[in-house]
């Protein structure tokens, strides 16, 4: 019997995960702290358990370990505070599991911005204007020009308590109301300050890999054409591959230097002002759209899973046309924009849909029945 996985996070990126190793008859855990979750439902779920948040996570898996017999499977996480968690304790936990996730050391250069945007800087590639003030007075002394941003280095802290993302600010009142409620969220020493690159979603480009120190082992490339909220959204409901040499190789340059292993999304917004790609930020993990390798061809995940229990890679650098659309999100999207009169073309050529599936159907029933509830607490 194969060994199987134990995906942390219920949600559609956890749904395309599952899928993608059910139909290849890896059996398939979920592991999560919400019932209102679409993955317990898939076909491919072979067991849902439920953890409390308040218990010690690391000791949990342990004592998962022992109950289920789960020696050597594979643990992958959907969201940054769990990447935290497994590569902090990775020594401690390969003694029982596979992670898929690379040592702390590591990926803790793309978890803080600080350290992602001196790597970043260092390689000489463009990103956007940015500060980091050491206090208040810092901040209100310096020379921004506005509008601007506030974000966190590690995105996770702020937007598990506010459901935000960012603060914009158009001028220094602004910038001195949003300072102090930032901060009251996170240290002022992870605070950022940064320039609006303009432009909406359609300028917003992702570089999809597994990749293996030095050399890609899968990759995708792709524009995120619509997300919600429509500014600074915390989620994409459409994306679209591309292709374009320059912003790979200069995402490659940028794992390379950090010597990173795993799967990840390298993050851009194109600057309509100079035509040049802007980098924003890594995710050490999967992304929500990455089931879109279920239609362009890209084995992320099974390309892992070989290396990780065969030692032999899939690799695919080439990959088919293809879109992404998370359908009842993206229905939404589109009246938004209908709403503020922007024209909205959208491909529907080879679409892989985020939960719609006539042979997984589950999902998406229960997708429709908890929208209401989700809708309002997210």
């Amino acid at each position: 019997m194969k060994r199987g996985i134990i995906v942390l996070g219920g949600h559609v990126q956890g749904l395309g995960i599952i899928r993608t190793y059910g139909k290849n008859g890896i059996p398939c855990y979920l592991l999560d702290s919400n019932n209102l979750n679409i993955c317990k439902h898939s076909k491919y779920c072979n067991k849902f358990i439920k953890y409390n948040s308040d218990q010690n996570f690391i000791d949990y898996l342990m004592d998962m370990h022992k109950k289920y017999n789960l020696q050597d499977w594979l643990l992958i996480p959907t969201d940054d505070k769990h990447v935290q968690l497994l590569s902090k304790n990775k020594k401690v936990l390969e003694k029982y599991y596979k992670v898929g996730v690379d040592d702390w050391n590591i990926v803790e250069k793309c978890y803080n911005k600080k350290i992602t945007y001196q790597i970043v800087k260092k390689l000489g590639i463009d990103l956007p204007d940015t500060f980091y003030p050491t206090d208040f007075n810092d901040l209100i002394n310096a020379d921004i020009k506005f509008p601007c941003i506030l974000k966190p280095a590690i995105m996770h802290k702020l937007y598990n308590q506010t459901r935000k993302k960012v603060y914009v600010c158009n001028n220094k009142n602004e910038l001195s109301i949003n300072y102090n409620k930032i901060i009251s969220y996170i240290p002022p020493e992870e605070v950022i300050v940064q320039e609006i690159i303009p432009g909406d979603s359609n300028n917003q480009y992702s570089a999809c890999f597994f990749y293996n120190r030095t050399k890609p082992v899968v990759s995708l490339l792709a524009r995120r054409k619509r997300q919600y909220p429509l500014d600074f959204g915390s989620c994409t409901t459409f994306a679209e591959t591309i292709n374009d040499e320059y912003f790979l190789k200069t995402a490659c340059d940028i794992l390379n230097e950090i010597n990173y292993w795993g799967l990840c999304e390298v993050e851009f917004k194109k600057d309509e002002r100079t035509g040049t790609y802007k980098f924003l930020e890594i995710n050490p993990r999967t992304w929500k759209w990455h089931y879109i390798a279920n239609k362009s061809g890209s084995p992320f995940l099974m390309s892992m899973y070989n290396m990780i229990y065969y030692n032999r890679e899939i690799i695919r650098n080439e990959w088919n046309s293809a879109c992404w659309k998370d359908l009842i999100t993206d229905t939404f999207v589109i009246m938004q924009l209908i709403f503020k009169s922007k024209f909205v073309k959208t491909n529907k050529k080879n679409v892989q849909y985020a939960v719609f599936d006539t042979e997984d159907l589950k999902p998406f029933i229960y997708e429709l029945i908890y929208a209401p509830y989700l809708f309002f607490t997210r």
